[in-house]
């Protein structure tokens, strides 16, 4: 017989409605602890994360209408298609990561590094592209 513990949409529910663990209890829960709560670092780290995109959005966009050029050939295919698409799939492709990375914060990925690490690095990453673009802006 298996644990005690069903998933099933009620779970999900509860876990949305009233959030209660920041870690797993069980030794199954923490081999892939699926956080119901988070702490306030990786809020911060995810909404920073989109904000940083919604920015890198405005700039790459600028810069575009000044002359430049989009690097990223997926993104450059949607931007030649509508602005909006373009926004959209770079919102859509930021967003998605970062509410897995929050809701498994404390799982260990390649054995060596917890995904609000990962996280973190994003945000450093998406900090530099965002220095090197406003320097780009400024010889405009």
């Amino acid at each position: 017989m298996g644990g005690r513990r069903t998933y099933n949409m009620r779970t999900l529910y509860k876990c949305a409605t009233s959030p209660r663990r920041f870690n797993g209890r069980r030794a199954e829960d923490r081999r892939f602890p699926v956080l119901d709560r988070f702490d306030g670092g990786l809020a911060f780290l995810a909404i920073g994360l989109m904000f940083l995109s919604i920015c890198d959005s405005v700039f790459t966009l600028t810069l575009i209408a000044n002359g430049g050029s989009e690097l990223n050939p997926f993104m450059n295919w949607f931007l030649q298609r509508s602005i909006a698409e373009f926004v959209g799939v770079k919102m859509f492709l930021t967003a998605i990561p970062a509410v897995l990375l929050v809701a498994t914060g404390n799982v260990l990925v390649f054995r060596r590094f917890r995904a609000r690490s990962i996280l973190a690095g994003f945000v450093g990453l998406y900090c530099g592209l965002i220095v090197y673009e406003l320097g780009l802006l400024s010889l405009l």
